[in-house]
C-alpha cells in the first residue's frame, strides 16, 4: 500500500463521493484503507448506501445532495457526465468555497465549457479520470484494489489552481495509482478510443459472435477469458460514452478493421513471412509497453 504521507494526501479532510457505484465504492474503500477522516456519499440507491454504512466504509449518506456537502473539502463525482452537469446546476449552492471537485469520466469533450459556469466562486473543479476498474457493476463489484498500480489522468481546465491539481494528485498516488499524467481534452478523447474504448468493443463483439454457443465454455482459456473480461460491461453507461466520442471511436474502429483485413490477406495467401512479421512486430511492442508502464 502507498505510504499516505509521502504521498502528501491530507487524511484528515472530508470526502464527499457522488455516486456509489462500482467505481465510487472503489473510491470509498480506497480512502477508508488509506485512513480517511470522514467520508460522505450521496446516491439515489439506498441499498448502496445502507451496505456501504453497514461496512463502515462511509461515514454519511444521503439519497440527494444537501447542506451535508459544505462539510466536504473534496467532492468526487463518480457519474455520466450529464448526471454530474445536472448535480452542480441542482446543487451549487452546497458546494463551500475553498472545496476541490473532481470527476471520473470517461469522455472529456466539451465538457469543461459546461461544468465552468456552474461551479460557483472560489471552488476548483479539476477534471480527471482513473484508468482503473473491473467487470460488472454496481457497489457490490467496488474494490480498492483497482487502483492498484493503476494511470491516472488529469484535464486540467483553464483557471484551475496549481495546488488543487496536486491534491488531486496526491490523492491518485495516495490510494495506490502509479503514475499521474496530465493532458487535454482533446488528447484525452483521442487515446481514450484506442486504449479504452475499442478493446470494450473488441470484447463485446466477441462474446456477441456466431461462434458463440453452449460448446464454448468448454473451450475458454487464458486468451479468450482476458479478451471478453470486460463484455461483462455497464450497457447505458457505455452507450453513452461511445456515442460521445463517436467520430474518435469511429477512425480507431477503421484502424483495426484495416489491420485485421491486412492479417487475413495475409493468411489467405499464406504469408508465413509476413504473418510472422506482423506478430513479431505485436510481440515487441505488448514488451515494450509493459516494460515502459512497470518502469516510470
Amino acid at each position: 500500500m502507498m505510504d499516505k504521507e509521502a504521498s502528501g494526501f491530507n487524511t484528515k479532510q472530508t470526502v464527499a463521493i457522488v455516486g456509489l457505484g462500482l467505481i465510487g465504492g472503489s473510491y470509498a474503500r480506497g480512502l477508508r484503507r488509506i485512513g480517511t477522516a470522514r467520508i460522505i456519499a450521496v446516491d439515489p440507491d439506498e441499498k448502496a448506501l445502507n451496505q456501504a454504512f453497514q461496512e463502515g466504509m462511509v461515514d454519511e449518506i444521503y439519497t440527494a445532495g444537501s447542506e451535508a456537502l459544505k462539510k466536504a473539502s473534496l467532492v468526487i463525482f463518480c457519474t455520466a457526465a450529464d448526471v454530474m452537469i445536472r448535480f452542480l446546476a441542482d446543487h451549487r449552492q452546497f458546494f463551500a468555497p475553498g472545496t476541490i471537485l473532481t470527476d471520473v469520466a470517461g469522455i472529456k469533450g466539451d465538457t469543461a465549457a459546461a461544468i465552468a459556469p456552474l461551479v460557483p466562486d472560489g471552488v476548483d473543479f479539476i477534471p480527471g479520470h482513473p484508468m482503473a476498474g473491473r467487470e460488472g457493476r454496481g457497489y457490490k463489484m467496488a474494490s480498492a484494489d483497482i487502483f492498484n498500480g493503476a494511470n491516472y489522468i488529469l484535464v486540467p481546465m483553464a483557471g484551475n489552481k496549481e495546488e488543487d491539481i496536486l491534491a488531486v494528485k496526491n490523492m491518485a498516488m495516495a490510494l495506490g495509482c502509479s503514475h499521474v499524467v496530465r493532458v487535454s481534452p482533446k488528447q484525452h478523447d483521442e487515446l481514450i478510443a484506442y486504449t479504452s474504448s475499442l478493446p470494450h468493443v473488441l470484447a463485446t463483439a466477441l462474446v456477441n459472435s456466431e461462434s458463440m454457443n453452449t460448446m464454448t465454455k468448454y473451450f475458454v482459456a487464458g486468451s479468450f477469458r482476458d479478451g471478453t473480461r470486460v463484455a461483462d460491461i455497464n450497457a447505458p453507461l457505455w452507450t453513452k460514452l461511445f456515442l460521445s466520442n463517436k467520430e474518435n471511436l469511429l477512425k480507431e474502429i477503421d484502424r483495426f478493421d484495416a489491420a485485421l483485413k491486412s492479417f487475413a490477406a495475409m493468411l489467405a495467401a499464406e504469408d508465413t513471412k509476413g504473418m510472422t512479421k506482423f506478430l513479431q512486430q505485436a510481440a515487441l511492442r505488448r514488451r515494450e509497453l509493459v516494460h515502459e508502464t512497470h518502469s516510470r
